[in-house]
Order: C-alpha cells, then structure tokens, then sequence
C-alpha cells in the first residue's frame, strides 16, 4: 500500500494537542557487519533525529548477487511488524512504511534499534554490499519521508549513515588468506583497460578467478585449468568498463588470495 500523509487528519490531531517542537532532521543508521558465505546475518537499522516523529516511509536497497532478503524483526516502535514491509521487484528494495496508530509523538533516542533485517550471504568470499537508505528505483512509490507533528517533512538524506555488508571465510580460510598462502600480481595495475593474473603455480589443478567491482558485484568470473610454472590469466576489458577500484581474488587447492586493482581513464 502507498500512502502520503494526510494533513487534514494531522491537522484535526493537533488542534486537540499542544506541544513544542524542534524540526530537525529525520534519519537512520544502519550497522556494518561481516558475515561466513552461507550464513544468516540480520541488520540493526537504528534511530538518529528520531524527534516527534508520527509517520516515516523510505526503502533500502543492496546487492543481491550478495545478500538474499530472509525477514525482518526486533520491532521498537509503536504498531510496527512485517506487515508495514514489501519488497519490490526486482527484490532489491525494501519499502518501508510506518505510522502511529495512536497518532502519537514518538521520540527515539539516537542509536536505539527501530527494527532488524535479515538476509541469507549469497555472494562469494570476500565480496561486499552496501545498504542504503533510498527509493530511487521505485518510480510508483514518491519521495523519502519522515514526518512530525506539525506536518513537516523533515527526512534528511544527507544524515544517514549507510550499512556495509562483507562476506568473509572460515577462520582457517581466512587465516590462509591474510597469511597470503600464495601470492599472484596484476600487470598493469592501475590499467586504463584490460589486466593480467599472473602468479606460479608448483602443480597442475583448477582456480576460479573473481572480479568484484565497489558495490560487491561480480562483474567478472573465469574457471581455469592450472599448469606447472607461470599461469597467466586475462581480465578483459569490458569487464572493467567502470573507472574505479576493483577487488581481485583468485581461489586454488592452495588456499584464497586477493588484490586491489585500480582502473584509471
């Protein structure tokens, strides 16, 4: 259900109540975490500006290459539960709608969680995800909003503080990784197009190389038989269309290893 607010019925509410308020700015944090690929992580999405507040409705997105929707829960408002939840297609938008049942004032101190949500990590090692407050990409939903009691819009893009999701390994993968169990090079990095995977290889056996790009997608992904000595293996260009800065990894029988590859103009 898409609603705005009604300023007739707000306004028939305020003419029984007096109180003072100080407009300020409405918006929300949400944490980062790390999570093993596979498991379960639920998100804290927390209070900041929560002043007098009667009704709010925003959505928040992430990659779904790295996080799969399971739920949501941990409810600390008033009338909230899964029923003020919808996911939108193409299931990377979460909308969000709440309002006072009671038509109450509610002020909630910064920090305090207003709900959870909980996502299944889909995504492989290393791969990362940012959760954002936004409705860009809902186009029948309008704007983000976050109202009081005198019927102002007080929802403030510029206050949130955006979640980071990072999928990370067992202790003894990512032990073996930070130990650099082995080692590969990137030539060119920085690159202006393609780059090459080069490292040694004291056997024969498979690898999977993995290119995700700053918003934790996989944008490029390449199985490939090892041979004994040099192995060389090709990022192509097109899958470094976007300028910026690139997560590398290469997994063989000898353990997980990545790198930085920055692509320049």
């Amino acid at each position: 259900m898409i609603y705005r607010f009604s300023t007739l019925i707000l306004g028939a509410w305020l003419s029984l109540n007096s109180f003072n308020l100080n407009a300020q700015g409405f918006s929300v944090v949400i944490d980062s975490v790390e999570v093993q690929a596979g498991d379960t992580v639920c998100v804290p999405v927390r209070a900041k500006g929560f002043v007098d507040i009667i009704a709010f409705q925003y959505a928040l997105s992430w990659n779904t290459q790295v996080l799969s929707l399971l739920h949501t829960k941990n409810y600390n408002l008033p009338g909230l539960n899964a029923s003020n939840f919808n996911l939108y297609p193409p299931n990377n938008r979460l909308i969000v709608m709440w309002d006072d049942p009671e038509f109450q004032c509610i002020d909630i101190a910064d920090g305090e969680i207003l709900y959870e949500v909980c996502f299944t990590a889909i995504g492989p090692l290393g791969s990362s995800t940012s959760i954002t407050p936004t409705n860009s990409g809902v186009p029948t939903f309008g704007p983000e909003e976050a109202y009081n009691c005198l019927t102002q819009n007080i929802w403030d893009a510029s206050g949130h503080d955006t979640g980071f999701v990072k999928i990370v390994g067992s202790t003894s993968t990512w032990d073996a990784l930070q130990n650099e169990t082995f080692s590969f090079q990137l030539s060119p990095n920085p690159t202006t197009s393609s780059a090459q995977v080069i490292f040694q290889s004291p056997g024969t056996g498979n690898t999977i190389l993995l290119v995700i790009d700053a918003l934790g997608r996989i944008v490029y992904e390449q199985k490939a038989t090892l041979n004994m000595g040099e192995n060389r293996i090709e990022i192509p260009a097109s899958a470094l269309k976007v300028k910026g800065m690139y997560q590398v990894m290469i997994q063989t029988d000898k353990g997980i290893s990545a790198q930085k590859l920055n692509v320049i103009d």
